[in-house]
Order: C-alpha cells, then structure tokens, then sequence
C-alpha cells in the first residue's frame, strides 16, 4: 500500500478536491425537481428497479409510462447510467440519494478521466488546469442544476477517456490496449445513445488525426498496423453494446418514433446564434426557436480567454505537440458552427441528425475540446508533454503546481461558481415512487405520452390513474367482452399474473401496450394474443371457467443475438486485458 501511495500521482487528489465546488450543492436533503429531465433522473430509476426486482438482469420495460400502459423505454434509451444508480439504490440509499451520488461521482470521473488524457498529451499541469475548466464548463453545470440530463452528464465523463484509450493504443498497439479502447467505446455507447452519435465522428477525426502523424513519424507499415488496431477496438466495442445496440435499432419501428423527433423536439428549433455562445445569461428555463431560449448556451468567458492565448502560442510557439493544441482548437470552431443556423442544411441531409433533438447537444463536445485546448496554455515547453505516461512507464513527479497555476484554477472556478447554484425543491414521497411518472404524464404536453406504433389514439387517462395517485392495488387486466370477474395476483415491472373467473368465453386486455416480446399463458400454455386499437392493448380471448393468466415479457431474435454477441465481446475484452499475462503463463 505505502509503495502505492508513494507512486500515485498526487495531482488525483488535486482534481478530486478542487471539484467539490461542483458537486458540493448535492450534499443538501433537497433536490432540483423544477430542472427540465430532473424527475425523469428520478422516476427512470424507480422503472429500472422495479424491472430488475421482476427478475429482468436487463430491463427493457417500464411499466408506469402512458398511464399504467407501460413503454419500451430501457430498449431505447442505453441503461448502463442507470445501472449505476441502482447499484448505489440496492447499497441502500434511496433512489434521490442514488441519482445525486452518481451525479457527484460522474462530476469528478469527468475532472479525473480529463486529467488522464490531457497529461499524457500535455503534462500534469495541463491535466489539472484542462480537468479543472471542464468540471466547471457551464454547459457541464447546465447539464446538471438547470437539464439534469442524466445519463447525458454521466456519459461527459467518458469521452476524454475514450480520447486517451484510442491516443494510447495507436502510441503503441497491443491486444491488451485494443481491448482497453474497445471496452471504454462500448460503455459510452450502453450509457447515452445521443452522445455516443455525436462523439463517434469526432472520435474518428481524431484518430485519422494521430494516424497520419504516425504514418509521418514510422511509416505505412507501422500506420497500418496501427489502424488495424484501431477498427478491431471499434468494432469491439459495438459488439460489446450489441445487446443494447441490436435491438435498440431493429425494434424502434414498433414506438412511435417521430413523438421524440417533432414538436419540441424538432432540431430545426434549437439552433444557437453567435450572441448567445457570449452571453452570461443564466437561467433555469427552456430552449425555444430563434433567440427566444431562457437556458444558457453560453462556451465560458474564463475557457474562451484560456482558449485565445493557448491558441496564440499553438501558432507563435513550437512546443511538443502544438499541433494536437490546433486540432482540437480547430474541433472547437467546427463545432461551434454544426450548433449555427448555418449549419441547417447539413443537418437535413443527415437522416439520423433528428434523434439528436437539439444542436446546442454539441455544447458537451466543445466543452471537452476546449478544456483540451485551454490546458495546452500550460503546457511544459521541454519535451516533457505527452511523455508522462501511466502506471509503470513512468512515475509522476510530486511538485505542487506553481503559483500562476493555481491562479488560474482558481480563476476558472470563480468564474462558473455561481452557476452551481440549483433551484432547489424538497424531496416529496411521491417523487419516489411510480406514482411520478403518472403525475408527469397528466400535466406534460400531449405529444410527450409515449405511444407504440399499434397506438391509433393518444392516451388522456387510462383504467389505473386514479388507482396510481390514491395508492390502491392496481388492475392490471379487464373484460372487455363477456361476463366474468378479474383479479390481480401480482404485478411486476414486466410480468402481471391475473386471475379470471368466466361464466363463458370473455375477451381479457391487459392494461398494457402490446410491443414484440410480450408472452400471454393460460394455466402455464402459451396462447396466442393481439393489440387491440384504439391503445394498441394486448388482448386474448380466455374460455370459460377459473384460469390463472400469466402476462411476460420474453425476448426476440434482436435481443438474443445481441445478447450473445455483447457476451462474446466481454470475454475478449477480459482475455485482452489480461493478455500479457497470459502469454508469460503459456
């Protein structure tokens, strides 16, 4: 242990402590329930867990959306961040708790993975002060105390680290490095879908980047090799989210796609104009067409300063790796014009660009490419950046940072300290439980009730509201034709088992929309079910007598393949990672 600690980069400790600022306005009892997705951070958590606790190791179904009808929202949306916060829920802290732990340990996975690449490219200083300005980005904060996106603001902390496993593996390939870059792509795409899109094409410009500086420095052989590499740890990496991946794309013509593509949604209303990039506004309110926004879009007066002297020694000075400084300088501006209404046609001509939702999204890319360049302004000038590497190549060194340093960090800090400030909201019961998501449903706008594609009518109600919000035992299942009674014997997250005493043949529906997997059985034999309009409800016809009916929700063909090809993939990354060692056993 003491070797360990005498070995350990002290500048973790650095980040660690200079990010409490950030995450410290978690540690109150209350939370921030008026943030634009907080009570889906919330409510997400409780269908995840209720799901899990049916017996599902990998929910699809959330089974209190649309009313009590349920949706397929874990098969859309990557649930890898919300397995993190039921980790912390199944230790014991309650679902608000959990959210806002992981909340704080994302803000500081952020500063550290940040550190981790920026020093390897720049020294340690230049780690800290790049870990520093992206912990306190002010779109990195928006995503917090004003969206409260989630899964979004877990997904932040990834990319430098992608940045810094794809930078090592082309440094120098190996097996054991081309499942470490595989593994970190695959987690970013299981924990956000929308950021893994709009990261994959900075990421491939950033390798083609390093590529050709290698071929330049050792040749086509050597580049060759590296980039072989490279595709198998990105095609490692999809086949690792394929179990997410797979049916995630095969099954989204089953959901009514276009309610998360239009309306609000629409990317056509979110562009960002040049004055509000500059603009020190900040509020808690929504983003809308034109220059009509009441939420920050703002890069940062403090990182937009860091940014114009870094980039003036990047073209005045010739220290290591000035042209690493101007590609990410240069992946600055590019980004900050794809956010502009000149940018509009591009956007049209990509198909997936509508399930980007919002340009202004891109505001976590230049907040990352950014941090890069500002930590560049300090960076050493000796030929020591980019040579510091990790674990045995090299130790780091223990100098305190130097008074300019610290200057700055703190500069950084003052400037985005106000922006840490939530509207705070105390923690009612209700918001714990599935109860939430009917409420949400009741008062959200219209288009915002998930429907599937057999959904003719959009839901206003449904049979179990009033159940929901008075607390009664739900009925998951009635007769819709014929005479008989019904009665609920148990309701899981994805499994309802019901009870039917017919005089003769009825006509059962269950509560819930019918979406590919679901599996209805009588006495314990399967038997054929329909959707039946205008909802799109699962329906069968049950013959007369007693008879226990089971509803489940079973797997497809998408979901299974996708499963075993993610399993496969997780055990070539673990055979990768201990490569090494196993070539020295053998």
């Amino acid at each position: 242990m003491s070797s360990i600690v005498r070995r350990m980069d002290r500048h973790f400790l650095l980040v660690v402590a200079f990010s409490l600022f950030a995450w410290a306005p978690l540690l109150t009892s209350a939370y921030f329930f008026e943030a634009h997705d907080a009570p889906h951070s919330v409510f997400y958590l409780v269908e995840f867990d209720q799901t899990l606790r049916d017996g599902y190791l990998w929910p699809r179904w959330a089974p209190d959306f649309a009313f009590g009808y349920g949706y397929p929202l874990f098969n859309m949306y990557a649930p890898l961040a919300i397995y993190g916060a039921e980790i912390v829920h199944l230790l014991g802290m309650g679902f608000v708790g959990s959210v806002k732990t992981m909340y704080a340990l994302a803000t500081i996975g952020a500063g550290l993975s940040m550190y981790i690449f920026v020093r390897r490219l720049f020294g340690r200083e230049a780690g800290l002060l790049a870990a520093v300005a992206y912990m306190y980005a002010p779109f990195h904060l928006v995503e917090i105390f004003v969206r409260s996106a989630y899964s979004e603001f877990v997904a932040l902390a990834l990319l430098p680290l992608a940045l810094y496993a794809f930078t090592e593996l082309i440094a120098a390939p190996s097996v054991r490095r081309l499942a470490l870059a595989g593994l970190v792509y695959g987690i970013l795409a299981l924990t956000h879908h929308t950021s893994f899109f709009t990261f994959t094409p900075f990421l491939m410009a950033y390798i083609a980047f390093l590529l050709a500086g290698t071929w330049r420095r050792k040749g086509t052989g050597y580049a060759l090799r590296a980039t072989l590499y490279t595709l198998g740890s990105g095609a490692l990496g999809l086949a690792l989210a394929a179990i997410y991946l797979a049916p995630m794309l095969t099954e989204l013509r089953h959901v009514r796609l276009e309610q998360w593509t239009a309306f609000n949604y629409d990317y056509d209303q979110h562009f960002v104009y040049f004055s509000q990039l500059l603009s020190p506004l900040w509020d808690y309110g929504y983003s809308g067409p034109g220059l009509d926004d009441s939420m920050s879009f703002q890069l940062g007066a403090v990182t937009l300063a860091l940014i114009v002297f870094a980039g003036w020694r990047a073209l005045a000075d010739r220290f290591p790796h000035r042209g690493t400084a101007l590609f990410f300088l240069a992946a600055t501006a590019l980004t900050v014009w794809l956010m502009s209404p000149a940018a509009q046609f591009l956007w049209q001509a990509l198909p997936i660009a509508s399930l980007v939702q919002f340009p202004w999204r891109l505001l976590g890319l230049s907040a990352l490419t950014m941090s890069i360049v500002a930590g560049s302004l300090v960076a050493r000038g000796d030929g020591e950046s980019g040579n510091e590497r990790v674990g045995d190549e090299r130790i780091a060194k223990r100098s305190a940072p130097r008074p300019t340093l610290l200057v700055l960090l703190l500069t950084v800090i003052l400037g985005s300290f106000s922006y840490t400030l939530p509207e705070y909201t105390p923690v009612e019961p209700w918001r714990e439980r599935p109860e939430a998501v009917i409420r949400w449903d009741r008062f959200s706008p219209a288009d915002r009730v998930a429907m599937v594609a057999d959904t003719d009518e959009q839901p206003i109600t449904g049979p179990m509201e009033i159940q929901y919000l008075t607390g009664e035992p739900l009925q998951v299942a009635s007769i819709l034709n014929g005479t008989g009674s019904v009665e609920t014997l148990r309701h899981g997250g994805a499994s309802d088992e019901v009870l039917v005493v017919a005089d003769g043949p009825v006509t059962l529906q269950f509560h819930t929309y019918d979406f590919p997997g679901w599996q209805v059985t009588i006495d314990g034999k399967p038997t054929p079910h329909r959707s039946e309009p205008p909802y799109g409800l699962i329906t069968v016809e049950v013959p007369s007598g007693e008879h226990h009916v089971t509803l489940r929700m079973g797997s497809t063909p998408p979901r299974v393949v996708g499963g075993l090809i993610s399993l496969a993939a997780a055990l070539v990354v673990v055979v990768g990672l201990f490569w090494r060692r196993l070539s020295r056993e053998a």
